[in-house]
């Protein structure tokens, strides 16, 4: 090859290199991403904002059905569900971690419409319940019923389940075996 013809494709690639990068005399800026971030930044701060009105708006519903409940004493569980006995046991255990447990429910919304229906087997600790009915389920002892009044995102969350639809506040009639 001739010292010519490699001048030539070097000139060449050259141009095309200075042509794709632009012709601007000052050095090329990236793309403005910083209000991109911070627009991004503020609206997940704003949903977040947002979710925490809606988890306080659902405590406060609940707290306002087991408060007008003359009938029953409640007591909270560490995820924000509500639990009562309605059929004591004196001589049994509570449910352990891992251990399989038989689990009748009824589910309502707290103006009273039956939702669902389970009755079936369940591992403690697996994930197969709603964490928040599941720490109030191990108040109970083997044998109990018991109510347990949970906001939407200590039962079935953003997501719903069969007929329970999202962000729906419950209430469960319960008993284990």
């Amino acid at each position: 090859m001739r010292v010519g013809s490699i001048v030539a494709i070097w000139t060449l690639g050259m141009a095309l290199l200075v042509s794709g990068c632009g012709t601007k005399s000052s050095p090329q800026r990236p793309a403005q991403h910083g209000n991109e971030l911070a627009e991004r930044d503020s609206s997940m701060e704003r949903m977040a904002q947002l979710n925490q009105r809606m988890v306080e708006e659902a405590d406060h519903q609940v707290l306002v059905y087991v408060q007008a409940d003359s009938v029953h004493r409640y007591a909270r569980c560490s995820q924000g569900a509500w639990v009562t006995r309605t059929r004591k046991v004196s001589d049994s255990e509570h449910p352990r971690v891992t251990e399989k447990v038989h689990v009748a429910m009824q589910i309502y919304t707290l103006g009273g419409e039956l939702l669902q229906d389970i009755d079936g087997m369940y591992t403690i600790g697996n994930g197969e319940i709603p964490l928040g009915i599941e720490y109030a389920l191990r108040e109970l002892y083997r044998g109990e019923s018991g109510i347990i009044v949970a906001p939407w995102h200590a039962a079935f969350g953003v997501d719903g389940t069969g007929n329970i639809a999202p962000y729906t506040n419950v209430r469960i009639d319960i008993s284990i075996e």
